[in-house]
């Protein structure tokens, strides 16, 4: 039995079937960090999953990417201890269900997340598959320059997993194949490799060029930072050029041709991309072998892994016997290259190239601020886009270029003077940066304790970058307004009024997704080809309150979101909305008041 004393002093976590861990520890500086970033990931995790219920594609996108960093800050601290381990990952598991399972506004299969859910339920799946490979055969052997394909016991069983729990996965990527096999296999066979490693870059990302996994590795290839230099792969605030699919594919071969050079054959290396040289080279000198399915010591993902590729390769090869009905709706990536020597937003080089300027992020995926990096010396930023612009593209660049400004300079910090009652959480979520990340570039020791008039600096986001230079709307028909901030104003309702999307509105004045910085009196720019603003909800004053029940009023503090201060009176968010005529899609602002309707006594 745990001591009264320990329970009160000591942090308990329940673990299911009636038990309870207490750990009677004080708690030190990484203990308490680890909790203050946990309770941020939770809290940010409900904005998500509020925005995804309100079927705001964008917000939705927006907190999780925030989500993902937070937890990226978490697996960076030393956990301490297993009571750590075991609620980050209950934690990380809820996270990846939602993702994958309940989404409404997010691609599933498109999220960062999707690699290390994938291996998570592949490693659960195999934990019982039995050690032996049964008769190994040789199905695929095109001879000198192409992989051989080999079938046995263990490649079986992942078939079978493909076609039942990670069917949709793999439907996913049988579709993209043809798309990307024409870009990744001709640099493969460039370069001397064999093209059907081609199978080692659907199986490590799905093709997914934002795939990143909690090793840290990222892109298409699952390169880690350290090993996408080697090969002269940037990243910095502007680009990571481990998502961009040419650049990545040249390193990748060239990584697998010095793999293939130290051991001379082809199981070997795929091991030793997965796991690293020096594993393969130790399970080698232990077993005194070179064949890759005898080396039982390496990692169960590495033993799993050339199975998975051979598994992948054979469905690929015949879809339909194995259940599978290959989409062919993708169209190729066909692109012209055209120089920027400035840097620019999406929507900018949208309006010059006139199209679509979603379609970029698609052909550029190495670009992380949703804006061209500023030229290096004498050398633009070589730009992709669809082929069938870069005639427009060229009569437009000028003019509409040489208005937005200056190039933007280095990552974009602003400063920030901490005000009372701000606190380290409020101000990482008025920005919509992580606590980490603010920490870490003003270097603060302890989280808690920010001065009064404090200066920091602080690192905007992709979004905030992308939102300095105000665009104008492709339809012609649009005409500007200027719109003055009135009380009990919000961005959603100003949006809905004007039949314009809440994310154009912040686009065109530089808000960032998540942000309701609305002072009364504010301009705001809008575009619209509606004459007069369509008529609002009642407010709160229409608010009836039925017998028994009584009204207050609630302030709106420094992080609020609908969600929680619905759970926190015990109401639902459905009644919280109409009580104030707000909707799922309306922002809060510090200060504002709302009607709460509640029993009375």
């Amino acid at each position: 039995m745990v001591p009264a004393q320990a329970q009160e002093e000591g942090v308990s976590i329940d673990l299911g079937d009636d038990l309870v861990a207490v750990d009677t520890r004080p708690r030190g500086t990484d203990e308490t960090r680890f909790d203050e970033l946990m309770e941020e990931a939770h809290l940010i995790f409900v904005d998500a999953v509020v925005a995804d219920k309100s079927l705001d594609t964008l917000e939705s996108a927006f907190y999780f990417d925030l989500l993902f960093e937070a937890m990226s800050d978490i697996e960076q601290l030393p956990l301490l201890d297993e009571l750590q381990r075991l609620e980050f990952n209950r934690f990380i598991n809820a996270t990846i269900s939602y993702y994958e399972s309940d989404s409404q506004t997010l691609e599933r299969v498109e999220t960062s997340l999707t690699v290390s859910a994938l291996r998570d339920e592949l490693s659960r799946y195999t934990r019982s598959f039995p050690m032996d490979l049964g008769n190994m055969a040789r199905v695929d052997d095109r001879g000198e320059g192409h992989l051989p394909i080999t079938y046995n016991n263990q490649v079986g069983r992942l078939i079978e997993f493909f076609q039942t729990r990670g069917n949709r996965v793999m439907q996913v990527w049988l579709n993209r194949l043809p798309r990307y096999r024409l870009i990744i296999e001709p640099i493969l066979v460039r370069e001397g490799l064999p093209p059907e490693l081609i199978f080692v870059a659907m199986v490590e990302s799905g093709f997914n060029p934002r795939a990143y996994s909690w090793a840290h590795a990222s892109g298409p290839w699952q390169f880690i930072s350290s090993t996408g230099r080697l090969y002269g792969l940037t990243r910095d605030w502007w680009r990571d050029e481990r998502q961009d699919f040419e650049k990545a594919t040249v390193a990748a071969a060239r990584h697998m041709k010095m793999l293939y050079a130290e051991f001379g054959d082809w199981y070997l290396v795929m091991a030793a991309y997965n796991t690293g040289a020096g594993r393969v080279r130790r399970a080698m000198r232990i077993h005194q072998t070179d064949d890759f399915w005898k080396l039982s010591i390496l990692p169960r993902e590495t033993r799993n892994h050339i199975p998975k590729i051979m598994a992948a390769f054979l469905i690929a090869q015949d879809p339909e016997k194995y259940g599978f009905t290959v989409d062919n709706s993708l169209e190729p990536l066909v692109w012209d290259e055209v120089p920027v020597d400035r840097s620019l937003t999406f929507e900018t080089l949208g309006q010059i190239a006139e199209c679509n300027p979603d379609t970029f992020r698609l052909f550029n995926p190495e670009l992380r601020q949703q804006a061209t990096p500023p030229p290096e010396g004498d050398q633009p930023y070589m730009f992709k886009i669809p082929r069938g612009h870069k005639a427009a593209f060229e009569r437009n660049y000028q003019a509409i270029a040489s208005q937005v400004g200056p190039v933007l300079a280095g990552p974009q910090l602003i400063r920030h003077r901490v005000r009372r009652g701000e606190s380290l959480y409020s101000i990482s979520r008025r920005y919509g940066v992580p606590m980490g990340r603010i920490a870490s570039v003003n270097r603060l020791k302890n989280w808690h304790k920010l001065q009064l008039g404090q200066r920091l600096e602080i690192p905007l986001t992709p979004s905030a970058v992308a939102a300095r230079q105000p665009v104008t709307p492709a339809n012609p028909n649009a005409k500007k307004i200027i719109y003055t901030v009135r009380l009990g104003d919000t961005l959603g309702d100003i949006a809905e009024s004007y039949n314009v999307g809440l994310s154009r509105v912040r686009s065109w004045n530089g808000i960032r997704p998540g942000s309701d910085n609305l002072r009364v009196g504010q301009k705001l720019v809008l575009w619209t080809s509606t004459a007069k603003p369509v008529p609002r909800r009642p407010a709160r004053a229409s608010v009836v309150v039925p017998p028994g029940m009584e009204k207050r009023l609630y302030t709106v503090r420094a992080g609020d979101t609908l969600s929680q201060i619905a759970e926190a009176h015990e109401v639902g968010l459905s009644r919280l909305l109409s009580w104030n005529g707000l909707r799922s899609t309306s922002n809060l602002r510090v200060g504002q008041k709302l009607v709460i309707l509640t029993t009375k006594g």
